[in-house]
C-alpha cells in the first residue's frame, strides 16, 4: 500500500510545481495577463491526487486482505459481515478459482508436475514431503489476484472518493477504524471542522471542473476569485489529510 502514498506525494509535488510556475510567470508579467487558471488547474489536480490515493490504497488493501497479508476489518455492530466480506464480485471474474476448486486434484497434479517434474509424481512420497509443495502451490495461486484487482478497479471506476463520507465508506473496506475521529486526533482539529474544510475544497473543485468557475451573481465572464494563498492552503490541507489517513491504516 506504500506505493499509493508514494504516487500521491509525486502528484502533490507536481501540483506545487504548477503553483510555483504561476508565481514565477506572475512576477515577470503585468496584471493584464490573467494567470488564475493555472491556480484553478492546480486545485483540481490536488483533489484528483486525493481521489486517486483513496482508489489505490483501498484496492491494494483489499488485495492484501484476500492474500492473507492484512487482517480483514471487524464487522460493524449492525452487521455479521465486514464491508470487505460484503464486496460483490462477478461469477465471471472468479471463474478460474471456481474451476480449480471443482477439480482440485487435477490442478494440484499439474502444479506439482510443473514445479517438481514428471518423475516426482511417479514416485511414492510421505505426506510430510508433499505438504510443503501443496502449500506453496496454493499460496502461489492465492497471490494470483489479477482478476480481483480488475473487479475492484471496474467497480471503483464509476465512483469518486473526494467527499468525507465517500472516503470513509471506501476505507471501511480495509479498516474498521473510525476514520475521521482518527484523523482528528492526528491533526489536532475537530473531525467536524476537518470534514467541513474538505467539503469546501471539493465544492470549489467542482465549480471549476463542472461550472467553469463562473460566478453567476456578477454576470457573463466573471469567475470566482482565486489566489495563491487559497490554493496553497488547500494543497497543504489535502496533504495533511492523506498523510494522516496512511498512518492510521
Amino acid at each position: 500500500m506504500q506505493s499509493a502514498l508514494d504516487q500521491f506525494r509525486i502528484s502533490i509535488r507536481r501540483v506545487r510545481e504548477m503553483i510555483s510556475l504561476h508565481n514565477s510567470v506572475k512576477a515577470q508579467s503585468t496584471s493584464a495577463l490573467d494567470l488564475s487558471d493555472i491556480l484553478r488547474a492546480a486545485l483540481v489536480l490536488a483533489v484528483s491526487a486525493l481521489d486517486y490515493y483513496i482508489h489505490e490504497v483501498v484496492t491494494l488493501g483489499m488485495i492484501e486482505i484476500h492474500r492473507g497479508q492484512r487482517p480483514e476489518p471487524n464487522p460493524p455492530h449492525n452487521s455479521p459481515q465486514s464491508a470487505f466480506s460484503r464486496f460483490q464480485v462477478s461469477l465471471g471474474g472468479a471463474r478460474q478459482e471456481r474451476l480449480i476448486s471443482i477439480d482440485i486434484a487435477s490442478w494440484l497434479q499439474n502444479e506439482i508436475q510443473q514445479s517438481q517434474g514428471v518423475a516426482f509424481l511417479q514416485q511414492s512420497h510421505k505426506i510430510s514431503t508433499l505438504l510443503p509443495i501443496i502449500s506453496n502451490s496454493l499460496a502461489n495461486q492465492l497471490n494470483q489476484t489479477s482478476w480481483l484487482e480488475d473487479e475492484i478497479r471496474e467497480r471503483f471506476g464509476y465512483q469518486s472518493f473526494q467527499q468525507p463520507d465517500k472516503i470513509a465508506d471506501a476505507i471501511r473496506l480495509i479498516s474498521d477504524k473510525k476514520l475521521w475521529e482518527e484523523v482528528s486526533t492526528q491533526l489536532g482539529k475537530p473531525s467536524k471542522d476537518i470534514k467541513q474544510e474538505l467539503r469546501a475544497i471539493v465544492d470549489r473543485r467542482n465549480k471549476i471542473a463542472h461550472e467553469a468557475d463562473i460566478d453567476p451573481t456578477l454576470g457573463i465572464g466573471y469567475r470566482w476569485n482565486i489566489d495563491e494563498s487559497l490554493v496553497n492552503d488547500a494543497v497543504n490541507f489535502i496533504e495533511q489529510v492523506v498523510e494522516s489517513i496512511h498512518k492510521i491504516l
